[in-house]
């Protein structure tokens, strides 16, 4: 018996033909990599009507340095975020972040667009795009809409995707001139793993001074989440092992956990302190040298 129930099965070539393809078949499933839509259907947690296969329209697949910005195709994969000079360049921890999602076969597959539409709160690519200035731009047969990056995911599996929308790219300011980046997650296994916390910290220091924190937490809310209580804590202030350790403290107060059959929420907290602690750190004594 087929798990897919004979659904219809469509391959445009032009972002316009599958917004065609949305309006005349709008319960048909988004195909981009694929790699989570296969595992649900393949337990059975989705059944599907139809797909649109977005994977032969190249015009959704690129990294575009653009001067003061940086632009990223939906259909770009992980793994070509993970080794894209730019990206390393320019936004080091979204580096980070692509080379710690699953395993390399998956990454050569999985894309960005796909990951943030997924809106997993452990997605490993939410928090260092919540922490950056810029947008998320999809299209509909209406036209453009431009989606701020931190405001484009709404809850579990929820983003702000209105029907017949398709996310076309990520467009992102660059960081200024000696602002410093870091991604980490924890996790049962060294690998294949999806985050029981992960974190992303940008820090802009003037020698010891902070002048600017962003905290992004993830696996610890229903959506990845800033930490504005403790970016209050660190901006304005002197780096110290003290400031650090407040810093942690309010991070994992203000995270949301829940205890779920991975983690109980306790326990993320101990491993959101831990990350943010070891990130400020990192980040302190690096921009100190």
């Amino acid at each position: 018996m087929s798990i897919l129930q004979d659904p219809i099965y469509l391959k445009p070539e032009t972002l316009d033909r599958a917004l065609d393809y949305l309006t005349e078949y709008p319960q048909a499933t988004l195909w981009a990599g694929g790699t989570d839509l296969i595992v649900h259907l393949e337990h059975k947690k989705l059944k599907v009507s139809g797909i649109i296969d977005l994977t032969s329209i190249p015009e959704l697949r690129f990294i575009e340095d653009c001067g003061d910005k940086v632009r990223i195709g939906a259909l770009t994969t992980i793994y070509e975020i993970q080794t894209s000079p730019v990206i390393k360049k320019e936004f080091a921890f979204l580096a980070q972040a692509a080379l710690v999602l699953a395993s390399w076969q998956i990454r050569t597959l999985a894309t960005i667009g796909g990951n943030i539409v997924t809106a997993a709160p452990s997605a490993e690519t939410g928090c260092p795009l919540i922490l950056l200035d810029g947008n998320i731009i999809v299209q509909s047969k209406n036209g453009e809409r431009k989606i701020p990056t931190n405001q484009f995911f709404k809850g579990p599996g929820k983003c702000d995707l209105a029907p017949g929308e398709i996310v076309k790219e990520i467009e992102l300011e660059k960081l200024p001139h000696g602002y410093q980046t870091i991604y980490q997650k924890e996790r049962l296994r060294r690998s294949m793993d999806i985050a029981l916390a992960n974190a992303a910290c940008v820090l802009n220091l003037d020698g010891d001074k902070c002048q600017e924190a962003r905290i992004g937490l993830g696996a610890v809310a229903p959506v990845p989440m800033r930490a504005v209580k403790t970016e209050a804590v660190l901006n304005g202030q002197v780096m110290s092992d003290e400031l650090v350790e407040k810093a942690a403290q309010t991070a994992a107060s203000e995270c949301k956990p829940i205890t779920d059959i991975r983690a109980t929420a306790d326990y993320r907290r101990d491993l959101i302190y831990a990350l943010v602690k070891r990130q400020l750190t990192a980040l302190w004594k690096a921009g100190a040298e």
